[in-house]
């Protein structure tokens, strides 16, 4: 058979939006996990399915209100039965080694409760056979006995299944324009375009490759250097039915230019800052890079300003990652910038426990060959700075969540704090910080002070189920406007910057929070910039794109 004949000089488009799946479903670090991975398909994805066959319409409704739109609701508009009826028996049928960890969890747990101060070592026989060689049994000061997982091992068990994964690749022409991401499965493309709804597009492409896969490097490469579709399809195992829509992600028209992109590097004694919408904020001084919990836009027609992948310098020294929560960790922005990542810089978790994965085990089974860890104050030298790991506080619901940090970044004569979502519940820390990372110039905070209660996230690992006012007063919140002046004040910030908002509308489809100008949230922030401009301090709520440089 003749191969067609090929053209050079192709760029992936900027329209083209990415999602990584993992068995339909929308990936995050929770599944990417081999045991999070487990909990959520039993505990939430098996539940869901079931109820929607069982109550479409209702489905239908509670996805369509967006004061619900991001509860447990399946948006396909009460269609597509058949399709989830179809996927529900066919996860059931894969999960079955899911299914025996779970249990085995409930097991374990019930095995540990009777233990009142005794030797351990003697229930390692009655451990689950799926736990066998996973688990280490030890009591805590208290004397509750606990297991810890050997959570490196999980990842070479047949948990860890990649089979499940692939990516999914549509040309959109706006923002937000896919259901709420954790609550509706990806259903597989269809041929016939006349039957394609919002989960399944016309013209969609479907990557049945591993997110680790090195070939998806050459594809987002490709947003800003030329390739040849046709030899990237022979790479990806394109089958023939897709490769005409896959040709159809490609344009010759070049990206702009680098310099209507990133202007020229930073001149000396210069620090730029770019923020690229939620929290993710580039710092750079011409000869180091420091990208911040990169969750980027595509390039949409929009009233919104942004900057998008095409913005993004050539060469990312570090990307730093604050937390494990899918705003700030996005396995779909990190997969397409991977070839231009130097370091990754995470912070470490609980050690094997359950509802702390690693993040250095994610990142690195994302394909991430550099991938260092951090504990708090621990400090990383740059030729021209440093960066410092600061305790991270609150919003994670007062569980054992060590896989958080915020940072100082000293670069040339700037220093910055990224405080993500920090909720200043103790502010006695940030003097002992102050006292050993000194004044701050630019200090960036989230303030998403309402929250989601600890079932949003953590249900299905919870061995009994939270009463309501026990959830509903564990709020994943960030920072008041009080609590937020207290950071400000201590750090003597001569400019603050309120972000991690979630109000871009790229945002929509992660968080799909129904902000108005009388949210809690948006008070509180608009309160705090006009106190710290009243202070004369500058002072701005960052929304979409910005750009400035500081001598």
């Amino acid at each position: 058979m003749t191969k067609p004949q090929t053209t050079t000089g192709y760029f992936l488009r900027g329209d083209v939006e990415v999602e990584p799946l993992v068995d339909r479903w929308y990936a995050w670090v929770h599944l990417v996990s081999p045991a999070t991975a487990a909990f959520v398909t039993l505990e939430r994805h098996l539940r869901m399915m079931e109820s929607y066959v069982r109550s479409p319409a209702m489905h239908a409704a509670a996805a369509a209100n967006p004061a619900t739109r991001s509860g447990p609701f399946l948006d396909l508009g009460g269609a597509k039965v058949a399709e989830v009826q179809a996927l529900l028996d066919a996860t059931r049928t894969k999960a079955k080694r899911q299914q025996d960890f779970v249990s085995a969890f409930g097991e374990l747990d019930t095995l540990l409760e009777s233990m009142t101060g005794g030797a351990l070592e003697p229930l390692y026989p009655s451990v689950p056979a799926a736990l066998q060689g996973l688990v280490e049994l030890e009591y805590d000061r208290h004397n509750r006995a606990r297991c810890r997982l050997y959570e490196r091992l999980l990842y070479a068990d047949a948990l860890a299944d990649p089979s499940g994964q692939c990516l999914r690749l549509v040309r959109t022409d706006r923002d937000g324009d896919r259901p709420f991401a954790f609550s509706t499965p990806r259903l597989p493309v269809v041929e016939d375009p006349d039957d394609a709804d919002g989960a399944a597009w016309e013209g969609a492409v479907e990557l049945d490759v591993p997110f680790a896969t090195p070939a998806l490097d050459t594809l987002f490469r490709a947003r800003t250097e030329p390739v040849d579709p046709d030899e990237l399809a022979d790479e990806l195992g394109l089958d023939a039915g897709a490769r005409a829509r896959f040709r159809e992600l490609f344009t010759t028209t070049p990206p702009r230019t680098p310099g209507e992109r990133a202007d020229s590097p930073p001149g000396p004694g210069q620090v730029r800052v770019t923020y690229f919408g939620h929290a993710c904020v580039l710092v750079e001084d011409g000869e180091v890079s420091v990208l911040v919990d990169p969750v980027l836009p595509y390039d949409h027609e929009s009233d919104v300003p942004r900057r998008s992948f095409a913005d993004l310098p050539d060469r990312i020294d570090y990307v730093l990652i604050t937390h494990a929560h899918h705003d700030h960790v996005l396995p779909e922005t990190l997969l397409q910038i991977r070839h231009k990542v130097g370091t990754v810089i995470v912070p470490g978790n609980d050690g094997g426990g359950l509802m702390d994965p690693s993040l250095r085990l994610v990142v690195e089974h994302l394909g991430f060959p550099d991938v260092r860890e951090v504990r708090e104050l621990d400090v990383i030298s740059l030729p021209n700075g440093a960066i410092t790991a600061i305790p991270f506080v609150g919003e994670h619901h007062d569980l054992a969540i060590r896989s958080k940090s915020t940072y100082h970044v000293r670069l040339g004569g700037l220093t910055a704090l990224f405080g993500a979502d920090t909720a200043n519940v103790n502010p006695a820390l940030y003097d002992r910080v102050h006292d050993l990372v000194g004044d701050v110039d630019l200090l960036f905070l989230g303030m998403e002070c309402e929250g989601a209660p600890a079932s949003w996230v953590y249900a299905p690992y919870f061995a009994h189920p939270l009463d309501r006012d026990h959830d509903q007063s564990r709020r994943g919140r960030a920072s008041t406007c009080d609590e937020a002046l207290d950071v400000v004040e201590r750090f003597r910030s001569s400019a603050v910057y309120v972000y991690a908002m979630g109000e871009e509308p790229w945002l929509y489809p992660l968080l799909g929070i129904p902000y108005t100008d009388e949210s809690l949230a948006i008070r509180e922030a608009k309160r705090l910039v006009e106190t710290c401009r009243e202070q004369g301090r500058h002072s701005a709520r960052l929304y979409g794109a910005k750009r400035w440089s500081v001598s």
